[in-house]
């Protein structure tokens, strides 16, 4: 069996940072790399020594890459795409912690499309990427209730927390060289979410509209609609019972 010490985190979220204080307490040395796009301000001021970088192909990050000896990547909320090179660099590959099932929850946001969509159960994954999107083998994956008072910080908060042992059992199952699951063939694919996604469309019915308000709410900008030509953000709603 071959062991599995020395790791490159890459992330640019709380899911990333929670994952690396397990980790470290685990004993794993951590090199910590963070994406400047879209960054969570947040872990700024909880992460200390770590590298903040602009995209893939500097040349300072390249060299960086090159002359450590990592044993795996892990990307834990990471905005960029690996090249072909920099995916069989690391002795083990690369893992990516995807929050949502696949092959359904192929692309971005999943665990807010998950809630919008009214699944029954949210999905998680750590997959060993390839060349292609969200398409590599799964090494562990679960899921949880999606309870219908949670909103996506309730949802992104349970995910945190899990992703960490299903992360600790996907480094177990990638030491001891177990067969992974590979993914069936699908086209289902959720595009990334933005603010100029959010606005309330009033013809869904009571129930559509209450999970894509929870859906968007905190830490995102919340769902919006125009009220006397004003935009209104709603962060929270109630389904009545004389709702159709």
């Amino acid at each position: 069996m071959r062991n599995i010490n020395k790791i490159a985190l890459f992330y640019n979220n709380l899911r990333g940072h929670y994952l690396f204080e397990k980790l470290q307490s685990q004993g794993y040395q951590i090199t910590k790399i963070i994406a400047k796009k879209n960054l969570n301000h947040q872990i700024l001021k909880k992460s200390k020594n770590h590298k903040i970088i602009k995209n893939l192909k500097s040349k300072k990050f390249l060299k960086f890459i090159h002359t450590n000896d990592f044993d795996v990547f892990i990307l834990a909320g990471f905005p960029y795409i690996f090249s072909p090179k920099l995916i069989s660099l690391p002795k083990f590959g690369i893992i990516n912690l995807h929050g949502g099932k696949l092959p359904k929850y192929r692309g971005g946001s999943p665990l807010s499309w998950q809630i919008i969509n009214d699944e029954k159960k949210i999905g998680l994954s750590v997959i060993k990427i390839n060349k292609n999107i969200d398409e590599g083998e799964i090494i562990t994956e679960t899921s949880f209730k999606n309870l219908k008072t949670d909103t996506i910080l309730e949802v992104q908060k349970k995910s945190f927390n899990i992703f960490i042992n299903l992360t600790l059992n996907a480094l177990k199952k990638l030491e001891k060289g177990r067969k992974l699951k590979k993914q069936k063939k699908s086209i289902s694919y959720f595009p990334q979410r933005s603010d100029k996604d959010g606005e309330i469309n009033w013809n869904m019915n009571a129930k559509d509209v209450y999970n894509f308000i929870r859906a968007v709410s905190h830490p995102y900008k919340g769902a919006f609609t125009f009220f006397l030509n004003n935009k209104v953000r709603i962060y929270s709603s109630k389904i009545s019972r004389f709702s159709p």
